[in-house]
């Protein structure tokens, strides 16, 4: 690898993001009245209450407005104090920065090093090498990140195998195709493809995709395949990466989309159904990209609801979608290529935007009511439909299950009731540790590892902290052991994928896992010996290995998830 540039100047920085702000002051100006609050929303719901936080300590601060971390916080006296004692080490160099890395991984780039690009290009534009990323992408990425049309990408991975020339934007997206594809492969398989060790070339496709796209010139093109490219990049920038970053530079991503008018649905400008449904797709990728980074660093999502009108895509395979076609096809029930990305809408939606979301006054029993609402109509929708016996649909609708059971659980702690009763809730406690038991196999099963590597970068960190907590006041027995031995395998995960996130709860927890270690410790010396014949209260997959999982398992192993009343598979 070349060594390091310089960093740009803060000064050139600053100038870029101006440029972004005089942009967006000028489309607020005219977007006027067409972006007002829904008019069917109640005064009751507009002025729903939302629980925010501003930790202060010694001349520093930082804002938390996570439900989901407040409330743990208020539960959990030790998590608070350890948020709090954590910022002290926030000012602490970072190996990261200092060497350089923060600029190559950064989509506002660190100027254009011609010298490494011709290396670049000339290892990995061969045709066996791009059309071996593009293999794996289709593979591994496609399904999980529905950003792109298939055959539109498709025509650009021929032009560049057939020798033909690629416009800057078009470069930039093929490199967040190859940075993509590098970032889900096995490390084996990446030293078999491309004849480099893992690290090695994610870094390179790294620092290809920054100084790729400073040569599209991002922040004043106004082409769709760059914002793709650096959406695209940052959503994996998220697997191993320094979270942090990416949640800045979302902003910027934020910005740039306004400035093109993916904000708006392509409908009201007559454009093309092609071009309205791949506006859609990148829109409602960059909603899920705002979403994840937000959540990572414990504040509130930076888009709301009043500041688009984009529609969600219309669930059909990429096949039936063509840039020549004059009316927009119909929509398809159950799997296709873009299903999981309509369903994370709806679900993103549902728990970030609706009047139930945002209220900390509603109930457990009102959250619940919506959340299971929407569980059905998504089964209905959707999941009904899938066939579980093929891997990916089993992803998809674990996936899905793991989203809708931990807003289920997070109904339950942020709903202002008495902390010590929550404490006494077998219920709550058994789902959170049923999520995390899930959560782990998604991660390590051997038959879906091909789509492990996106699902490593969503932390369950609230449910750890919560179980953890419960861990320090639950008695010592078999059920309480069993639940260790879930969190252990998933704490024993993160650390051996080497994560340094800068996540919100990244610290709180590695400390919070300490002192539950300890209280474990010494009530064991203490506490009279359990009869460990006494199963019953264990969980339906104990501590399983992915490995272990056998597929036939799968209808019974959702058994104990089941909180929507009828069985889903």
């Amino acid at each position: 690898m070349l060594v390091s540039r310089p960093r740009p100047p803060i000064s050139e920085l600053v100038a870029r993001l101006k440029y972004l702000e005089g942009e967006v002051a000028q489309l607020r100006s005219t977007a006027g009245s067409s972006h007002s609050t829904d008019p069917t929303q109640s005064p009751e719901e507009s002025n729903a209450t939302k629980p925010e936080l501003l930790v202060r300590k010694e001349g520093k601060s930082r804002y938390i407005g996570d439900e989901a971390s407040i409330a743990l916080g208020e539960q959990i006296s030790e998590l608070r104090d350890i948020i709090e004692s954590s910022s002290d080490e926030d000012d602490s160099p970072d190996a990261s920065y200092s060497s350089g890395i923060l600029v190559e991984s950064s989509i506002l780039g660190g100027g254009i090093d011609s010298w490494f690009l011709d290396s670049f290009r000339l290892q990995y534009t061969q045709p066996s090498i791009t059309e071996a990323l593009w293999a794996v992408y289709l593979e591994n990425v496609a399904p999980l990140i529905a950003i792109l049309h298939r055959q539109s990408m498709a025509m650009i991975i021929r032009n560049i195998c057939s020798g033909i020339a690629l416009t800057p934007s078009e470069e930039a997206l093929l490199y967040s195709v190859y940075f993509a594809a590098v970032v889900s492969m096995k490390p084996e398989v990446c030293v078999s493809v491309l004849k480099v060790n893992h690290d090695t070339a994610i870094q390179d496709c790294k620092r290809a995709v920054s100084q790729g796209l400073e040569r599209a010139n991002l922040l004043k093109c106004h082409s769709l395949s760059t914002l793709q490219a650096a959406v695209l990049f940052l959503l994996c920038c998220r697997v191993g990466g320094d979270t942090r970053l990416v949640w800045a530079e979302s902003a910027v991503v934020i910005r740039l989309a306004q400035a093109q008018g993916v904000h708006r649905d392509g409908t009201n400008f007559g454009l093309s159904p092609f071009d309205v449904e791949i506006r859609r797709r990148l829109w409602w990728h960059i909603c899920m990209l705002d979403m994840l980074s937000s959540r990572d660093q414990g504040v509130d999502t930076q888009i709301r609801p009043e500041m688009f009108d984009t529609k969600f895509p219309i669930n059909i395979d990429d096949h039936d979608l063509t840039p020549k076609m004059t009316q927009q096809p119909e929509s398809k029930s159950g799997f296709t290529n873009i299903t999981i990305c309509v369903m994370n809408c709806s679900i993103m939606t549902e728990m970030l935007w609706s009047p139930h979301s945002g209220d900390s006054n509603k109930s457990t029993q009102d959250r619940t009511i919506h959340i299971t609402a929407l569980g059905k109509r998504l089964h209905e929708q959707y999941l009904d439909h899938f066939n579980l016996d093929i891997p990916i649909h089993w992803v998809f609708a674990t996936i899905v299950r793991l989203q809708l059971s931990q807003a289920w659980l997070a109904a339950h702690f942020q709903s202002g009731q008495n902390p010590q009763i929550l404490r006494h809730d077998d219920r709550v406690f058994k789902m959170a540790v049923e999520i995390l038991q899930f959560a782990y196999l998604l991660q390590t099963n051997e038959a879906t590892s091909q789509w492990s590597w996106l699902c490593k970068s969503h932390k369950e960190w609230h449910v750890v902290a919560f179980i953890l907590s419960e861990l320090c006041v639950r008695p010592l027995n078999p059920e309480t052991d069993s639940a260790w031995d879930v969190v252990k395998n998933m704490y024993d995960l993160w650390q051996r994928n080497h994560s340094c996130s800068d996540a919100l709860l990244e610290k709180p927890l590695d400390r919070l896992m300490e002192r539950t270690t300890v209280s474990r410790a010494g009530r064991a010396h203490t506490t009279p010996s359990v009869d460990q014949a006494d199963t019953s209260a264990m969980y339906s997959l104990g501590a399983i290995s992915g490995e272990e999982f056998d597929w036939n398992d799968i209808p019974e192993a959702f058994a104990d998830m089941d909180w929507l009343g009828d069985s889903w598979f």
